[in-house]
C-alpha cells in the first residue's frame, strides 16, 4: 500500500521545549481574538500553501498558483490590517 499524507489539520497541543514555552506566553498575553484569529490565518495559509505544494492538486497549473499566491498576500495583508486595527486608537 502506499502511504497517503493527510490533508487534515493536526489538533493543536501544547509545546514541551522552554523555547516553545516562551513562543506560548507571547500568544497568551495577545488578547484572544487576535491570537484566534492569527491562527484560522495560519491555517488558511496552510492549506493554500498544500494546494501548490509539491504534492498539491494542479501545480502544473499557472493560473491556478498565481491565484493562491495572490490570496496569500491578500491574507497577509489582512492580518498585518486587523493588528494595526486592534492596536491603534479608535477612530470613527
Amino acid at each position: 500500500m502506499t502511504d497517503c499524507e493527510s490533508r487534515l489539520l493536526p489538533f493543536p497541543h501544547r509545546p514541551r521545549s522552554s523555547a516553545s514555552r516562551s513562543v506560548l506566553a507571547a500568544v497568551s498575553t495577545r488578547p484572544p481574538v487576535l491570537a484566534e484569529a492569527e491562527l484560522r490565518a495560519d491555517m488558511v495559509k496552510d492549506l493554500l500553501q498544500q494546494i501548490t505544494g509539491p504534492d498539491g492538486f494542479y501545480p502544473q497549473d499557472l493560473r491556478l498558483k498565481m491565484t493562491v499566491y495572490a490570496a496569500e498576500a491578500l491574507l497577509d495583508e489582512m492580518v498585518v490590517l486587523y493588528r494595526r486595527a486592534l492596536t491603534g486608537p479608535a477612530t470613527g
